[in-house]
């Protein structure tokens, strides 16, 4: 077996006071105990470290060797035990993010930063998917948090709400809308409204549905023929407008314009977490998104 890491502490305080007294007093421990360690080291290598007299004490040749070598050794080791150690509380490690392409915009990028300042031993790398495969990677193990914009429940996912999204109507700069302050959503109904396809978020197509519905409003949908459009070339070539959120239009292109909606609406952008067996650094994400959420009015 080979010697632990505390004989090779008490034998590198030895080699360098060159004195067991001091060596002792230095290490906090008694003289015979140091002395008793030190031969027990010797043993186990089977090689003398030391050579002692009654007056003086010198390092063997071993014992040059284990001087040069033994304090970056020590070193590696307490690294690997402090790493073990912060990982077990989640102070250091990965976190895996899956966000939707709408969270992109703002707030994933936000939340990396806050978790680099509050946690810098904890990394964390994304991954962009449609809504429902978000939920469907941290059901499944292969995502630990995610990000999700109107998303529906499903077993085995804790969903917490996020930011209430305050939602305008997206339009081209010379729309005749883009002079208003605010908006109606009747005034917007009176123009094909672009939506993703249902596929890409059912929950999130039938919210915006159901804006419009429960008013007894009927806008032209327009399906875009990808899933999400980040160059909004519909609305930007005046053929429709979108109904977004405000954390989508950080950096709009100069031929875009996102105004208010008279109405008070919000869409909801939620925390996705696994519902059991949470990893520690998930649940430092955790507590990091909601204090940045709370911080900045997110939630009203």
């Amino acid at each position: 077996m080979d010697p632990d890491v505390r004989m090779l502490r008490y034998f590198l305080a030895v080699a360098e006071e060159l004195n067991f007294t001091r060596a002792a007093e230095r290490l906090h421990i008694a003289q015979p105990s140091l002395s008793a360690q030190i031969r027990q080291l010797e043993a186990q290598l089977g090689v003398a470290l030391l050579q002692r007299s009654t007056r003086s004490v010198s390092l063997t040749e071993a014992g040059e060797v284990l001087l040069a070598r033994g304090p970056r050794a020590l070193a590696g080791m307490e690294r690997a035990w402090s790493a073990a150690r912060e990982a077990g509380r989640g102070t250091a490690g990965t976190v895996r993010l899956a966000y939707s392409l709408s969270a992109g915009h703002e707030t994933a990028p936000d939340l990396i930063e806050a978790m680099r300042v509050a946690h810098p031993g904890i990394s964390v790398t994304t991954a962009v998917l449609p809504t429902p495969q978000v939920l469907l990677a941290v059901r499944d193990g292969d995502a630990d948090v995610g990000l999700a914009r109107a998303a529906a429940p499903l077993e085995g996912v804790r969903l917490e709400r996020l930011r209430n999204d305050v939602a305008g109507v997206l339009v081209a700069a010379d729309h005749p809308l883009a002079g208003a302050a605010s908006v109606e959503l009747r005034a917007v109904a009176e123009h094909p409204v672009v939506l993703h396809p249902r596929a890409a978020n059912p929950t999130h197509y039938d919210f915006i549905q159901s804006l419009f519905a429960s008013r007894d409003l009927q806008p032209t949908i327009v399906e875009r023929d990808i899933a999400f459009d980040l160059s909004q070339r519909l609305v930007a070539a005046g053929r429709a407008v979108a109904v977004v959120g405000r954390s989508a239009t950080g950096r709009l292109a100069s031929d875009l314009k996102w105004i208010p909606l008279c109405e008070s609406v919000t869409i909801p952008v939620a925390l996705a977490l696994p519902a059991t067996d949470q990893s520690a650094t998930s649940a430092h994400f955790e507590r990091v998104a909601m204090a940045h959420a709370a911080g900045h009015h997110w939630i009203n």
